[in-house]
């Protein structure tokens, strides 16, 4: 192969390697629903989403689950999974006596700051940092287990030992993912905890990665970004809608706080008002339906909720406008539920997935169900979240065979461009040029000098000959013009 198209190839492979986004996808895994003959122990249980991925962890590669959450920044572990006895790699890395470091975030009360080698989707972190958990805020061993913290990280006064933590903010430090950013994937698999429920991609944006998942297309040109709602003491993934509304019922509360690790929305009591008038009253009066309450012991929270029997049908026309919608201008999109998404059955009965506390703390805070429905995407970066809206129906189906087509196309290109020139240049120097007036002098010249051993010519005819030379050539300037 000529060494020009060795060239060529390894100028192009430099162009694409310059253009190549790195990043993570990890499948996604989830600990399935525990069900009870208690209505209010069924919907305690629904309201948590323990989704997680897996991970290993130590010399010893042991297998830990990273549960996500959107509560917390930080990364930490839990000693009923890890044991740093166990592996010969773990360091504590704080300065000192070997003591527990009050930290105080939502969930850790204290802990070890440590470092061991994580290995993650065969991406291997050397120095992994976490916090070995000493003590959480709520003791109850049912919250008792790592986390992955994807909430964004707030001001230049947070504790180096938490930052440092972060795992978006190591993947990059580790140059694995050049952008700090993800996004969720789920799919609607049935199985257990051993089925994988969907992916997380760190670091690149869809349409960068997979083009599709499931029915939902990611094409850049519809790719559409808003600001999170930044508090004033507290950084939450909030978003803020342009109107949400239920049944033609206009609601006041527009911001919304978004929870992977919940699965069901909680809202404000205004919403719990429209619902119950237009919708549960009728059924409560009936016996199909009922409201009670449910302790959440993570939060000390009591939650309002309704179930109904299994039997209802939601199919009625009556209920064809019963569609709660959150519009967004800036996502170019109207996120809308209607009555099948927002129940659940569980056993025989039916659970709606809208919860109300009783203090009224939290306003609108949408789960894991307005995930699963709309991926959206979380950039740490910006302090941004981005949505690809669906709503133009000439999206083009692709995936990633199309770049290797693209590729092969313009090497195509480049090699007969390339053969093409050589061709040229070949066929140059095989076609004699028209000789230009002062080459046809010397030309004739030169020959006037051969002939002048031969035949003599005189003067007189050599510069008669010269004459008409120069006239023949200023009479073909003439003719082009010059």
């Amino acid at each position: 192969m000529s060494k020009k198209i060795c060239y060529i190839l390894f100028i192009i492979s430099l162009i694409l390697l310059a253009y190549e986004s790195k990043s993570i996808t990890l499948s996604l895994y989830k600990d399935p629903i525990l069900t009870s003959v208690d209505t209010t122990e069924t919907m305690r249980n629904l309201q948590f989403n323990k989704i997680y991925i897996n991970s290993k962890i130590g010399s010893n590669n042991k297998i830990i689950k990273f549960y996500l959450r959107f509560n917390e920044h930080i990364t930490y572990i839990t000693d009923n999974y890890y044991s740093k006895d166990e592996s010969t790699t773990y360091e504590f890395t704080r300065k000192g006596d070997y003591i527990p470091t009050e930290f105080q975030t939502d969930d850790l009360s204290s802990g070890y700051e440590s470092k061991d080698i994580l290995n993650i989707n065969n991406n291997i972190l050397n120095n992994f940092n976490f916090i070995l958990v000493d003590k959480l805020n709520k003791d109850d061993k049912q919250f008792y287990y790592p986390i992955f913290g994807l909430n964004l990280i707030g001001g230049n006064n947070i504790r180096p030992a938490l930052y440092n933590t972060n795992i978006l903010e190591q993947l990059k430090k580790n140059n694995l993912i050049e952008r700090k950013n993800f996004c969720i994937l789920e799919n609607n698999k049935d199985g257990g905890s051993s089925d994988a429920k969907g992916e997380i991609i760190f670091g690149e944006l869809p349409h960068e990665n997979i083009k599709k998942f499931e029915n939902f297309f990611f094409d850049e040109k519809n790719l559409y970004w808003i600001n999170a709602e930044i508090g004033e003491y507290n950084l939450k993934w909030k978003l803020a809608f342009d109107s949400i509304s239920y049944a033609n019922n206009e609601l006041n509360s527009l911001i919304t706080e978004l929870i992977i690790e919940q699965e069901v929305f909680t809202a404000p009591y205004e919403f719990k008002r429209i619902i119950h008038q237009n919708f549960f009253e009728e059924l409560i009066k009936n016996n199909i339906c009922k409201e009670e309450k449910f302790y959440n012991y993570r939060e000390s929270f009591l939650y309002y909720f309704y179930n109904c029997d299994s039997n209802l049908d939601l199919n009625q026309d009556k209920y064809k406008n019963h569609v709660l919608k959150f519009k967004s201008n800036s996502l170019n999109e109207i996120f809308s539920f209607n009555l099948n998404e927002l129940f659940i059955k569980n056993g025989q009965k039916m659970y709606f997935c809208i919860i109300f506390d009783q203090y009224q703390m939290h306003g609108w805070r949408l789960g894991n169900i307005f995930f699963k429905k709309y991926p959206l995407i979380f950039s740490l970066d910006n302090k941004a979240i981005g949505y690809y809206s669906q709503k133009i129906n000439n999206i083009k189906k692709s995936n990633n065979k199309l770049v290797y087509v693209l590729f092969f196309l313009v090497l195509i290109l480049l090699v007969i461009l390339f053969i093409g020139i050589k061709k040229y240049n070949l066929l140059k120097k095989l076609v004699p040029r028209k000789l230009l007036a002062n080459e046809l002098l010397d030309q004739y010249s030169y020959n006037s000098a051969d002939n002048n051993n031969i035949n003599s010519p005189n003067n007189d005819t050599y510069e008669a000959t010269t004459e008409m030379i120069y006239q023949k050539s200023e009479n073909k300037d003439n003719k082009l013009g010059v």
